[in-house]
């Protein structure tokens, strides 16, 4: 699909049921949360329902609360099979717990992703690999349909586009994100109120868990990566939350001569992720996708079974070659 076919498509069809994946981060939430206000104020029915809650550091954009989770504040329309599925930030294997009732019943499918796919998709899609996140995405979606942008629409962009470029940092950061921003900002986005909402917020538990992980820090393959782990013990003795646990993947990166980082964890229901980042050597999208994972080239992760110890072997001989 086109940018045209997905504008579109909006305007032609009626009820809409808006999720993204596992784990919802500021640009999928951020996403979700602009085209279901946007189209709800276009008279369409929009619902959206995601199989994680939302962290408390991003509720500050949901306004009007219509960011909700499956068996916790939202459930399925009673006419589900009228609704078409728009995922949003991933593919749809990775849309979590309610997949299975999704994806079996709804009337269509669209996926709309700055990732690349690890496999062809069988769904209508718009893939817009080389975006800065799904959030500019969405940004041109309402662009070329001439909604204009609310504040709370505003809001919610800018901090997705935030969050997926590291603060206009990371390599997919482009003039016309700077664009984006500004009109953004223009429309009632405020950087320093968000900036300090993402990042300026922390609880005691996530500092006590920067602390803890940290801490088990080991370099390889002469101190270009870095490897660090947090077990569900050291969740639950911080008193972080999981979701506090995200940026500190990237601290490793800080060091000059470090040029990938893992990091191994596990949240309080014991299930593992692996997350990584490099600083472009390292292509962290094809490391992902050997384990099932996806992502970007330079931001990547999948999940796991095993024990620690065994991916981390895993996950450095793939990473070898790149410094052999």
């Amino acid at each position: 699909m086109t940018l045209d076919d997905i504008c579109e498509f909006f305007d032609k069809n009626d009820k809409f049921l808006l999720t993204t994946h596992e784990s919802p981060d500021g640009d999928g939430l951020g996403a979700e949360y602009a085209l279901c206000s946007t189209l709800l104020d276009l008279g369409k029915k929009v619902r959206i329902l995601n199989s994680d809650p939302i962290s408390s550091k991003y509720a500050f954009f949901d306004q009007n609360k219509l960011i909700r989770t499956l068996g916790v504040d939202g459930d399925y329309p009673d006419d589900l099979s009228n609704w078409t599925l728009v995922v949003l930030d991933t593919e749809p294997t990775n849309i979590g717990s309610i997949a299975d009732s999704v994806l079996n019943s709804c009337l269509d499918i669209v996926v709309l992703d700055h990732h690349s796919p690890k496999n062809i998709l069988e769904y209508r899609s718009w893939l817009v690999p080389d975006s800065s996140s799904t959030c500019e995405m969405v940004f041109r979606i309402l662009e070329s349909m001439k909604v204009g942008f609310k504040k709370d629409v505003a809001v919610a962009l800018y901090t997705g586009i935030v969050y997926d470029t590291g603060s206009f940092i990371y390599p997919k950061t482009q003039a016309g994100t700077f664009r984006i921003a500004e009109i953004l900002v223009s429309s009632g986005a405020v950087p320093n109120e968000i900036f300090t909402q993402l990042y300026e917020s922390k609880s005691k538990g996530a500092l006590m868990l920067h602390s803890l992980v940290t801490s088990t820090m080991i370099l390889h393959e002469k101190d270009r990566v870095s490897v660090q782990i947090m077990p569900r013990e050291t969740l639950i003795a911080s008193g972080a939350d999981y979701d506090e646990s995200q940026e500190i993947v990237n601290i490793p990166l800080q060091c000059a001569k470090v040029r990938v980082s893992v990091f191994l964890k596990e949240n309080i229901l014991g299930i593992k992720r692996c997350s990584i980042r490099s600083k472009g050597e390292v292509d962290c999208a094809a490391i992902a996708h050997s384990f099932g994972g996806g992502g970007h080239k330079t931001a990547a992760g999948f999940g796991f079974d095993k024990l620690f110890i065994e991916i981390q072997d895993e996950v450095l001989e793939a990473i070898r070659p790149y410094f052999s």
